[in-house]
């Protein structure tokens, strides 16, 4: 099916704009669907992050720890 080719400019013009906000609904329903993707990943992300940070220095502390005792035991 061919759409017809003698339209007139307001035919045109309002075939133009039904294609933009359809094309606009679209992208709008893709910017949410990849934002909540986002969204979500960085919630996870986060939790991760509060997670492992303390973790990190806690052991970066003991581990400190560990290569001062080295020292004052072996000097």
């Amino acid at each position: 099916m061919r759409l017809p080719r003698n339209i007139s400019p307001a035919a045109a013009e309002r075939r133009s704009l039904l294609f933009d906000v359809v094309l606009g609904v679209l992208v709008g329903i893709f910017a949410i669907i990849i934002a909540a993707g986002i969204g979500v990943v960085g919630f996870f992300a986060l939790l991760c992050v509060l997670a492992v940070i303390p973790w990190y220095l806690l052991d970066r502390r003991s581990d400190r720890r560990r290569r001062r005792d080295r020292r004052v035991n072996s000097g």
